[in-house]
């Protein structure tokens, strides 16, 4: 058991097995050591394996593993998305506002 006390950047506990999220680049995961050094208190995350400060970190519930997993798509799923992307896309450039150079 660690001696180390460690809080989120809402003055929440941090504890190895807590569930974290790094909002800079969306990252969650689950704290696995926690460590003290002169920079500060640190929180090893299982799913980069990096240290993160722990005042950076956010204590988050427990999610539904199918939101953080991977989803795959079928080929057909694909197809359609990008069928309703082209609906958006105008398949020609306007050309009429872009003057040449010279």
């Amino acid at each position: 058991m660690s001696d180390i006390k460690a809080f989120d950047l809402a003055g929440s506990p941090v504890m190895i097995g807590s569930i974290v999220l790094y909002s800079a680049t969306g990252t969650r995961g689950t704290v696995t050591e926690l460590m003290s050094d002169e920079d500060g208190t640190w929180a090893l995350v299982d799913k980069t394996n990096l240290f993160y400060k722990t005042d950076v970190l956010k204590i988050i519930e427990k999610k539904d593993e199918k939101e953080l997993s991977e989803k795959l798509f079928t080929v057909d799923e694909v197809n359609q998305a990008l069928e309703k992307q082209k609906e958006f896309v105008p398949t020609e450039m306007d050309h009429s506002n872009v003057e040449s150079g010279g």
